[in-house]
This record gives structure tokens, C-alpha cells and sequence, in this order.
């Protein structure tokens, strides 16, 4: 099983490189919320806890950190309550079957314990759907 965990990640991560369908610019917004979020002491995370996300899943640390990414790409609201419609708009960048966005909205805006877990299970979710609104670290 743990096999099996390895070898999907390293196809995730191979897949990734690059994500084909993120526009550039929607890239360098990521990469520019995760390094306001990392700059911030207070969201702050160790990056290689968020490399191994689904392991850290229940970890504040990197929830409170996804949370603020969430926040700053627009896709939740601070109080943890996601923004539909912005997550509809960027799933939609990167998945032009326009008939599966309203699915992927769903599925990817599953209510957490608390708001952290809530943007960690999002963003989990749209990774392992290959829904590739994300940047690389």
C-alpha cells in the first residue's frame, strides 16, 4: 500500500511539472499568494510538510497556511465558507470540459472541522482529482 502511495505521488509530481493547463499568469498569482502566506510568520509552514499534504492533512500548521492560500486565491473567506463562484471561475481555467466544473465545485468544497482542515481537504481534493489549480513548490 505504501508502495502504491509512493508511486502515485511521484506520477502526480511527474504529471505536474509544468501543469499544461494552468495559464501562466493564474501560476505567478500562486506562487505569489504561497509566498505572502509563507512570509507572514503567523502562516508560515515547513515546506515539506506541504510537499506531503494528504500526510499532514490534520496538521494546523499547514492548515492554517492552505487556509490563507485559499483566502488570498480567493476560493474561501476567512471564516472558512467557500467562495462558489471563484472556485467555479478557477476550476474552470484548467478543466475545459465546462460540464464537469460544477462536479469538481462540489466534491472539492467539503466542509472540515474547522477552517484549516476545511482548505486542506480542498486542495487535496483538487490535486488528487488532477484539477490543476495549484503551483509547484
Amino acid at each position: 500500500m505504501k508502495t502504491i502511495f509512493v508511486l502515485t505521488c511521484i506520477v502526480v509530481v511527474a504529471l505536474g511539472h509544468g501543469l499544461p493547463n494552468l495559464p501562466e499568469n493564474e501560476r505567478l498569482k500562486l506562487a505569489q499568494v504561497h509566498q505572502a502566506c509563507q512570509s507572514n510568520p503567523k502562516t508560515y509552514c515547513d515546506e515539506n510538510k506541504l510537499r506531503n499534504l494528504l500526510k499532514n492533512i490534520d496538521d494546523t500548521e499547514v492548515g492554517t497556511h492552505m487556509l490563507c492560500m485559499a483566502v488570498k486565491a480567493g476560493l474561501m473567506k476567512q471564516n472558512g465558507d467557500f467562495n462558489l463562484d471563484t472556485m467555479k471561475n478557477k476550476i474552470g481555467l484548467v478543466i475545459h470540459d465546462q460540464s464537469k466544473v460544477d462536479g469538481f465545485v462540489r466534491k472539492c468544497s467539503s466542509k472540515g472541522e474547522n477552517s484549516g482542515k476545511s482548505a486542506n481537504l480542498m486542495w487535496v481534493c483538487l490535486v488528487q482529482n488532477d484539477v490543476q489549480y495549484y503551483h509547484q513548490l
